[in-house]
C-alpha cells in the first residue's frame, strides 16, 4: 500500500467525513419509495428511455441519475449494455461536434494545444478524465478541443466511463431489494474507485508537469 493511501485512511478527516456519509446514504435510500420509483420507470417506453439516456448527457444533464434509472428500467445485463452503447454514442456525437467547428476550435484553443508534449494526448486524456468535480459532458467535449485523436479518445474514455458507470447500474438494477449491508459494500465500492481515481489523478498529474511542452510552445508553470 502506498504512503499516501496509508495516510488518506489514517486521517481524521477521512473517518469524519466518509462514515456519515455511508450512513446518510444508507438512510437516503431506506426513506425513498423503491417500489413507486420502479413502478414509474418500467411504465417508461424502452425506446424512449434509452434515447433520453444518450442525449441528455449531451446538454449537461447528471448522467448518474440517468444510469441508475437505466439500471431500473432495463436490469444489470441490458442495463449495462445500453449505458455501454449510449456512452459511445455521447463520445461520438461530442467528438463530432467539435470536429464539425474544427477550424475555430483550432484557433481559440492554439495556446493550449500547444501546450501539450508530443506522444501526451493518452497522460492528457486520461488525467482529465480523472479530474475530480468536472461534469461527465465537460470532460467529453474539452478531450477534442485541446487535440486529442479520436482513437486515443475512444481507448481512454469508454472503458473508464463504462466502468464508473457500472456502479450506478448495479445500484439501480439493486435498488428493489436494497439492504444495509449491500447499501454499505455498494458505498465502500464507490469509495474505493473515488480513492483510486484520486491517486491515479495525483500520479498522472506529476507524469504531465515533467512532460517538455511541444516544439514551439510553452510549459506552464503553475
Amino acid at each position: 500500500m502506498q504512503p499516501k493511501l496509508k495516510k488518506i485512511l489514517r486521517s481524521w478527516k477521512t473517518w469524519v467525513i466518509g462514515v456519515p456519509a455511508i450512513i446518510g446514504f444508507i438512510l437516503l435510500c431506506r426513506s425513498i419509495d423503491i417500489p413507486a420509483v420502479h413502478t414509474q420507470a418500467e411504465r417508461l417506453n424502452g425506446f424512449v428511455a434509452f434515447v433520453l439516456l444518450t442525449l441528455l448527457p449531451l446538454v449537461g444533464f447528471p448522467v448518474t441519475i440517468l444510469h441508475v434509472t437505466a439500471g431500473i428500467r432495463f436490469g444489470v445485463t441490458w442495463g449495462l449494455i445500453l449505458v455501454a452503447l449510449s456512452i459511445l454514442l455521447q463520445l461520438l456525437a461530442s467528438y463530432g461536434l467539435v470536429q464539425w467547428r474544427k477550424k475555430y476550435f483550432e484557433r481559440k484553443f492554439k495556446t493550449l494545444r500547444e501546450q501539450i508534449p508530443p506522444g501526451a494526448h493518452g497522460a492528457v486524456t486520461l488525467f482529465t478524465l480523472l479530474l475530480p468535480g468536472v461534469p461527465y459532458f465537460a470532460k467529453n467535449y474539452v478531450l477534442p478541443l485541446v487535440g486529442v485523436p479520436l482513437r486515443t479518445y475512444l481507448l481512454w474514455c469508454l472503458p473508464i466511463h463504462i466502468a464508473r458507470a457500472s456502479v450506478a447500474v448495479i445500484f439501480g438494477d439493486e435498488s428493489d431489494h436494497l439492504t444495509p449491508t449491500r447499501i454499505a459494500l455498494m458505498a465502500v465500492y464507490a469509495a474505493s474507485v473515488l480513492t483510486a481515481s484520486w491517486w491515479a489523478y495525483r500520479r498522472m498529474k506529476a507524469q504531465v508537469a515533467d512532460q517538455p511542452p511541444k516544439a514551439g510552445g510553452r510549459k506552464k508553470h503553475a
